[in-house]
């Protein structure tokens, strides 16, 4: 969103505002935007915002998990850790079962949790979310994406 000066005098200043929606970013972030004006010397250019957002929970080593035949049944982890404010899992929802098994372990009670996921599905593919609800103020909720990619058996 932007809210900018329409009109600047010849030699005058402008103020040009805006903001950016960092909500599910997580690691650097590059955004720009480009002013267009009518100054033949100058018509147009970009301002750059660059910088580095912290989660109130982290997830590493991102907020999905890919399955797939190339890499076989390996076992994946997500680590959940609080940035400043401690928090506790609630409850936690595997919108995939029968197609992947979650497991849940406390590494630092209200610091870090570790998330194991494993598949039980190696053919087909699925798509779907884990859910946790938790007891911090500004994140509730944390969604992990889960993903299989295995081709059909070709058995008949």
């Amino acid at each position: 969103m932007a809210r900018f000066d329409r009109v600047v005098p010849p030699g005058g200043e402008g103020k040009a505002v805006l903001k950016v929606d960092l909500k599910g970013y997580q690691g650097k972030v590059w955004k720009s935007a480009t002013v267009i004006s009518n100054d033949t010397r100058q018509p147009q250019f970009n301002l750059t915002l660059t910088g580095n957002v912290r989660p109130y929970i982290e997830l590493r080593p991102g907020s999905s998990i890919q399955f797939s035949a190339a890499r076989g049944a390996e076992e994946k982890i997500v680590d959940l850790l609080a940035a400043e404010k401690d928090f506790r899992i609630l409850r936690m929802e595997n919108g995939l079962e029968g197609k992947i098994r979650i497991q849940l372990e406390t590494v630092v009670p209200a610091r870090h949790y570790r998330l194991r996921v494993a598949t039980l599905q190696q053919e087909g593919n699925y798509y779907g979310l884990v859910r946790f609800r938790t007891d911090h103020p500004q994140k509730p909720e944390i969604t992990i994406k889960v993903s299989g990619h295995f081709p059909q058996s070709q058995q008949k």
